[in-house]
């Protein structure tokens, strides 16, 4: 199972900084969620994992290897990317799209055993008759399962997901969180999501990672992240958590304060 540690990671835009000094551990069999109001750095985190985004200092390793020395297809083996929704446009067909997961292992020309895996990674996700399918034409919600289908059929140790439900209705969103939840446990693999829903988060995810302002502000299990205090200080909101079980649910009672609009 891949192991992803991150040590004082720094990031910023010029003078911006947008991480400071994160570090944390990352397990396979593991689904880690990073909250966080807008702009606390979510989506630049997984963006640097990924190696899109270059950090100013720190460290990332994957299975002991720093990413600085690892080449973009060395990554692409190890770690698949299902970017925001607002992002897609592949006009192409399902299979055809789920198939571009193949590319670090073949390349350009795909062979029999690639074939294979993408019908099987279909078969999996419940969406081979959507095979022929142009993925335009499809919903939002199906798009962001054929999404999470390419990254399957990547066949690596981590997948990392952009905000996987954001505009989508509660039906899909709770898909999406399934069948991620399900590869998960299944597939051995680690999952880390940036998701703004506190309770999708809570209800599905075995660590939650809060952030403010670049910094990683409580980690935890959801018990142990999602407190009214916590709340409080990231958010500037008042809330009451509920438990149901173990799992915590957050009820949003009034803002506590006024902050920037980002």
């Amino acid at each position: 199972m891949v192991k992803i540690k991150i040590k004082d990671m720094c990031f910023g835009y010029a003078s911006t900084p947008i991480l400071e000094n994160v570090s944390v551990d990352i397990y396979g069999s593991s689904f880690v969620s990073i909250v966080g109001p807008n702009g606390a750095g979510k989506s630049t985190m997984l963006k640097c994992i990924n190696k899109i985004l270059v950090p100013d200092s720190g460290d990332i390793h994957i299975d002991g290897y720093n990413l600085k020395n690892m080449k973009r297809i060395e990554v692409a083996k190890n770690i698949a990317y299902v970017p925001q929704s607002s992002n897609r446009v592949f006009p192409t067909t399902v299979f055809e799209t789920v198939l571009m997961g193949r590319r670090p292992h073949i390349g350009w020309f795909s062979n029999e055993k690639d074939i294979e895996k993408v019908w099987q990674v279909l078969e999996e996700m419940g969406i081979e008759d959507l095979a022929l399918c142009s993925f335009d034409e499809l919903s939002g919600g199906q798009q962001q399962k054929i999404l999470i289908a390419r990254a399957l059929a990547q066949d690596t140790g981590a997948i990392l997901l952009d905000e996987p439900t954001s505009n989508l209705d509660i039906w899909h969103q709770l898909d999406v969180m399934e069948n991620v939840q399900r590869l998960v446990k299944e597939k051995k693999v680690a999952a880390i999501m940036a998701v703004h829903d506190l309770n999708l988060a809570s209800r599905y995810s075995d660590q939650i990672l809060m952030m403010k302002d670049g910094k990683v502000v409580s980690a935890g299990t959801p018990a142990q992240v999602l407190t009214t205090e916590n709340i409080a200080k990231v958010y500037e909101v008042e809330a009451h958590v509920h438990n149901y079980g173990e799992t915590p649910y957050v009820m949003p009672l009034k803002q506590l304060g006024m902050r920037e609009i980002t």
